[in-house]
């Protein structure tokens, strides 16, 4: 017998491919999260069509985004489509023959009728076609796509600069996009692709990039870090070298790193500084001072404290950095000098004095002043505190008091410092003597601001904030404001996190249906109807909680059916239940919960069974193991020991199952069946104590 030949393996060519986009100075935000989009919607294009791509980078500057290939085969190979088309029952008449429909179908993808087959989908049964595709050089296909997906980039907003409807972030100066050394062709608002490129704008005239693999050696000789992660690198490290030629560290703040990686394509740390007697102002103030108004980094001592020196950043290379420095250190002196007089001016005032002033300034429109806020406040903590017996009640109701009184503040109310909301109002009440519980919980409320902040650290702090959160929350619902979809212009959804990220990381006992009821309370106007939209709100808040955790949705679902309102509890269940799901017997204590479920449903029992009108054996052992094991259950959960609480609900698990095999539950007799329904529905209520096991998905449910 002959050998038989290996298979020919086809190596298409590749070649890198570029793609740059050149444009006046985009908005720092905009440019990371386009330059990703870019990348995917590049690779998805190359994917739909089967064409090789092996992996890409993205590069990014203020002027320009750019994904580049290292390697994408040089044609698309012929290929066989499979095409879906018009539901079957639109493509077939009653008596199997084709429709215009169908006709028309097969006519577009280049078949008769004879060759359509139906495959059933997920909305049902469909006519599908198989068209084929010849090979298609890649370069052909870029030129007719590649338009499109850089004008549909999405963008926060947009701007049009020319007759046509072209928009874009900010208006297109130039586009490259080389494969290999080839320029692929295309044109986008009147901008043809090419190979020339711009460098940093303090060079003249465009660069010729003779292939794609030259692109990053041909901008640095431009003045242009065209690799985000290199300008961060770069600005990090000349930083760091410039403070510790000086004696100090710079206080790296991550969001004004980020924003100077985005602003500069050349980055130029320059040393400056300021009178030291501005070192008597908050520390905050500072920082702040010289991170909004200026984009420049403090500087630290060895004994953390701040030296009167700041870094700036400039975007100019060759500059002469004597003088630019000077003309930060101006900018920043007058801006230290409004500062300072702010703040003398605040401290004059006192946060007392302020309290009266907030019932001059709107809160909500149609809902009440500040000062309405701040007596819902105070009355909200109160609430909690009856709960929470951690809390010092006296100093809580006194932070609560003074907990808005900054916003009328001259420093709060100026834009650069607006960030500063809360933690100067814990500042002015420290310098006025305010005891330091009252001062951290007014400097803690705000906390967390993103998912990464730290939360309060103080139980005074916690209670405030979420007190402050509630109250955002349920005033915002009753003027009708309620998120939907990706519509959500109040942050009510990250308040509603913020809230039970505090509640879970202090371990607090609070009842969240309570907390909405008494918080809907302190607004007369509220509908009937608001409490149950804000509980089905935060549930949904909770569940992406419980997701983010990694508790798989069917415990979640168990956890929240009955103990949505203690998110602590549920938190804690479905942790336990996580941990219970590996042991054997799990499946069978399930299987008795659904029979439980299946039972009761639809039943309207409510009562405690009478022992007295058991007949049968199975049902006395099952009331009798329930009453012993009840109080036990409860000592476990009042200590969070749902483990505990599962094992001890464990040792009924065989008691139900006697009682299914030997007990008719639904008798003819209608006194016996009240009582078993009565007996089912109270060990049902044991289980509900942790969580609703008849909702947990065994292998084989439906889902």
């Amino acid at each position: 017998m002959l050998a038989r030949r290996p298979a020919l393996v086809y190596h298409p060519a590749v070649k890198p491919l570029l793609l740059e986009i050149g444009t006046e100075e985009l908005p720092p935000s905009f440019i990371a999260p386009a330059a990703t989009e870019l990348e995917r919607q590049f690779r998805a294009l190359l994917t739909e069509h089967d064409i090789a791509a092996s992996e890409s980078e993205v590069f990014y500057t203020p002027r320009r985004i750019a994904v580049r290939f290292a390697a994408v085969a040089t044609e698309r190979p012929a290929r066989t489509v499979e095409v879906q088309g018009p539901p079957a029952k639109v493509a077939f008449g009653s008596d199997g023959r084709p429709t215009k429909t169908a006709i028309g179908f097969a006519r577009s993808q280049g078949c008769t009728e004879k060759d359509l087959f139906t495959k059933p989908t997920p909305k049902g049964e469909y006519v599908f076609a198989c068209r084929k595709e010849p090979a298609l050089p890649t370069i052909a296909l870029l030129a007719d796509r590649l338009p499109a997906i850089v004008a549909g980039l999405p963008f926060a907003r947009t701007m049009r600069w020319r007759e046509d409807k072209t928009r874009f972030a900010r208006p297109i100066r130039w586009l490259v996009c080389l494969f290999g050394t080839e320029v692929v062709r295309f044109e986008l608002a009147g901008v043809a692709t090419g190979n020339m490129t711009y460098g940093h704008r303090g060079t003249t005239g465009p660069v010729c990039i003779p292939a794609a693999t030259d692109y990053e050696q041909i901008l640095a000789e431009q003045f242009v870090l065209c690799r985000p992660l290199a300008r961060r690198k770069a600005v990090i490290d000349s930083i760091e070298k410039l403070c510790e030629e000086s004696g100090g560290r710079p206080v790296l703040d991550p969001e004004l790193v980020e924003e100077t990686v985005n602003i500069t394509e050349y980055p130029v740390p320059i040393l400056c500084r300021f009178d030291p007697a501005y070192l008597e102002l908050p520390a905050e103030v500072l920082i702040t001072a010289l991170k909004k108004h200026q984009r420049c980094f403090a500087v630290r001592g060895a004994d953390e404290k701040l030296l009167p020196l700041f870094v700036a950043v400039a975007d100019t290379p060759g500059c002469n950095q004597t003088l630019v420095g000077r003309w930060y250190e101006h900018a920043v002196e007058s801006r230290l000098r409004d500062a300072r007089f702010y703040f003398e001016q605040d401290l004059a005032k006192g946060l007392e004095a302020l309290v009266e002033e907030e019932k001059r300034v709107t809160w909500i429109e149609g809902i009440g002043t500040y000062f309405d806020k701040t007596q819902h406040l105070r009355a909200i903590c109160r609430h909690l505190v009856q709960t929470v017996r951690a809390a010092d009640a006296a100093a809580l109701d006194r932070a609560a008091l003074l907990a808005k009184a900054d916003l009328l503040t001259s420093m709060v109310r100026e834009k650069e410092f607006t960030s500063l909301q809360g933690r100067m109002g814990g500042i002015y009440a420290r310098l006025a003597g305010e005891p330091a519980l009252v001062a951290d919980a007014i400097a803690e409320q705000y906390r967390p601001v993103t998912t990464d902040d730290a939360l309060p650290a103080t139980i005074e702090g916690a209670l405030l904030g979420i007190a402050d959160r509630i109250i955002n929350i349920v005033g915002t619902f009753a003027t009708g404001e309620i998120p939907t979809g990706s519509e959500d212009p109040f942050a009510l959804r990250r308040q509603a996190a913020g809230l039970l990220a505090i509640i879970l990381r202090h371990n607090l006992e609070i009842n969240l249906n309570q907390l909405i009821s008494t918080t809907v309370g302190l607004f007369p106007t509220a509908r009937p109807e608001l409490s149950a939209k804000l509980e089905a709100f935060f549930q949904e808040r909770l569940e992406a909680m419980l997701g983010d955790k990694d508790v798989p949705y069917d415990i979640a679902d168990a956890v929240l059916g009955v103990a949505m309102e203690h998110p602590t509890r549920a938190l804690a269940a479905a942790t336990a239940l996580i941990e219970f799901r590996r042991r054997p017997e799990f499946e069978r204590l399930i299987i008795g919960q659904k029979r439980v479920a299946n039972i009761l449903k639809d039943q309207q029992v409510s009562g405690q069974p009478d022992p007295a009108i058991f007949t049968e054996e199975a049902e006395i052992q099952l009331w009798n193991q329930a009453r012993i094991i009840e109080p036990q259950v409860t000592r476990a959960m009042a200590q969070f020991d749902f483990v505990l609480a599962l094992e001890l609900l464990l040792k009924l698990r065989e008691p139900i199952d006697r009682l299914f095999d030997e007990v008719m539950v639904m008798a003819e007799d209608e006194k016996l069946r009240t009582n078993r329904l009565r007996l089912m529905f109270y060990i049902r209520s044991l289980f509900h104590k942790v969580a609703d096991l008849s909702r947990i998905v065994l292998d084989g449910d439906a889902r």
